[in-house]
């Protein structure tokens, strides 16, 4: 099962980039996240780990395994029979501006999960975009 949602943003990309890899600071701009925290080092790199809570979802730990600076990074969740996918991908439009791709990919027992979850998800993936586009903007 999978999940997108975008927004365009009127700032440069590495504005965005910078908000959007300070991901213990998610919590400041949208109300999708309660707590982020990484519990392997300070930044986000292959490997790392991060526990997230989140208002009506059970406390995650997600594993970076994918990060290209200034562009994109992904993380994932549970076991190999319940594996959920999150991406987080930032495209430069023509008028200098930015485009935020997210996306959650729900994968054996997590799409099961997720059948039960789809309008919070598709909620929480919209809110987070917009969150983001508001808080970059200053809107």
């Amino acid at each position: 099962m999978r999940h997108d949602s975008t927004a365009d943003i009127p700032a440069p990309v590495d504005e965005v980039w910078a908000v959007l890899i300070d991901v213990e600071r998610w919590p400041d701009w949208t109300p999708t996240m309660r707590r982020v925290e990484i519990l392997d080092g300070r930044e986000l790199a292959p490997g790392t780990r991060v526990r997230i809570s989140q208002p009506r979802l059970p406390t995650l730990v997600w594993t970076v395994d994918e990060v290209r600076p200034g562009e994109a990074f992904s993380w994932v969740s549970g076991p190999s029979a319940g594996r959920t996918r999150a991406t987080h991908e930032l495209t430069v439009l023509p008028d200098g501006g930015t485009r935020i791709a997210l996306g959650l990919d729900q994968r054996g027992l997590s799409a099961v999960f997720g059948a039960l979850t789809t309008g919070l998800t598709k909620s929480y993936l919209r809110t987070e975009a917009e969150s983001l586009r508001r808080y970059c903007s200053g809107s």
